[in-house]
């Protein structure tokens, strides 16, 4: 790729882009608004939250963007993770997103007689079950009772960006359009949106950012080729144990209990010495 094709794909970049998203999230009351957006009937007042740092991104799998993790006003606790592609084993990648949720609030010193209520949102591009449905709606429950009998506390929303069906907010419905290049002059939430990622592509130092990541998106996609590999599950998995290994590095966790953790996941696809390496480089 030359320059002039890597600054067409910069200034062609939207707020899909994983470094973009992250970092208008960050930007005055955007995160919070958009849970607004997403889950009215919560009543969010506040939202206080913290993105992955920015040069910290390693774009193993294209398409997934890092976490947003959020906290409101009442203690619950958000995982907002916006996805390009319709990923495989979804179902499977919702137990790890939840059980990453729990495993960083135990890191804080949370007991599990207090762990808040926790909400993965997962914004996908098509609908994973062919209902055309906006929304699902998923909780623990127990059959012949209404909801979550024992209190679980897990609760998760899949949204379509594709969807027919049911009611979201326009508002909502503004941030999927964003997300096809669409935008909703008429919604001072979606410009403030599309402001921001302007903001970003023309600020020279983020500018600089987004050139490296989409380098380093090229250079896996020729080293793929080249070795005849699609990025598929092996990038999966190293996308996710550098998420790991960030998201514990966040709550002081040391070099030595960072590799019990991943030895537990992953020590079955990685060696020691792979799994120090990735401790070493993140």
């Amino acid at each position: 790729m030359n320059r002039k094709e890597l600054e067409k794909r910069v200034d062609e970049a939207d707020i899909t882009a994983d470094p973009i998203f992250s970092w208008v999230m960050e930007q005055g009351n955007n995160c919070r608004d958009l849970l607004r957006a997403i889950a009215p009937e919560l009543h969010i007042q506040t939202a206080s939250f913290e993105t992955q740092k920015r040069l910290k991104f390693h774009p193993a799998m294209h398409g997934i963007i890092p976490d947003i993790y959020a906290t409101d006003n009442k203690g619950r606790v958000f995982d907002i993770e916006l996805q390009m592609t319709l990923p495989d084993f979804l179902g499977k990648r919702m137990r790890y997103y939840f059980s990453m949720m729990d495993q960083s609030l135990f890191m804080q010193g949370e007991n599990y007689r207090n762990l808040p209520t926790t909400y993965l949102i997962l914004i996908l591009p098509t609908d994973p079950l062919g209902l055309n449905q906006y929304r699902y709606d998923t909780t623990w429950s127990t059959k012949g009772f209404k909801h979550d009998p024992l209190n679980i506390g897990q609760k998760l929303i899949l949204l379509n960006a594709s969807g027919t069906k049911g009611k979201i907010t326009p508002r909502l419905q503004g941030f999927f359009d964003l997300m096809r290049g669409k935008i909703n002059t008429n919604d001072s939430f979606v410009q403030k949106l599309q402001s921001d990622v302007e903001k970003y592509k023309t600020n020279p130092e983020r500018r600089k950012e987004l050139m490296d990541y989409q380098m380093k998106l090229d250079d896996m996609r020729y080293v793929g080729e080249k070795a005849g590999i699609k990025t598929g599950k092996e990038e999966e998995r190293i996308n996710a144990i550098k998420k790991m290994i960030r998201r514990y590095r966040q709550f002081n966790a040391d070099d030595k209990k960072i590799l019990s953790l991943l030895t537990q996941d992953y020590g079955n696809d990685f060696s020691q010495k792979e799994l120090r390496q990735f401790i070493k480089n993140n």
